[in-house]
């Protein structure tokens, strides 16, 4: 009987630890998002040096510099820097910034 019950409470808390680290893997993956500002570059030394400073940026991920369009394009974790974050290092190395919609 006393075999029983430790096998059934050993059952229980694995079920336990398995469904919280499910849930918690389920966090990380919504924690990720996405923005788009367009900016003043206006040659290739412009976005050489975006490309070369930002994604040091705290929380950066991703990010895609596009000189035709302008824009830069950013993916972060929300849980490391914000979007004003963002545009604040931006204007920090001479882009003021302004967030625009991504074209689909």
């Amino acid at each position: 009987m006393k075999t029983l019950i430790k096998s059934l409470t050993l059952v229980l808390v694995a079920l336990f630890v398995l469904t919280n680290n499910t849930n918690a893997q389920d966090k990380k993956i919504k924690k990720d998002a996405e923005v788009t500002f367009s900016v003043s570059i206006d040659c290739p030394s412009c976005v050489k040096k975006l490309e070369a400073k930002l994604p040091f940026e705290n929380g950066v991920k991703d990010l895609k510099v596009d000189l035709t369009s302008k824009t830069v394009w950013f993916k972060y974790q929300t849980d490391k820097t914000t979007k004003e974050k963002l545009a604040s290092a931006l204007d920090k190395l001479g882009y003021p910034a302004k967030e625009v919609e991504p074209k689909k």
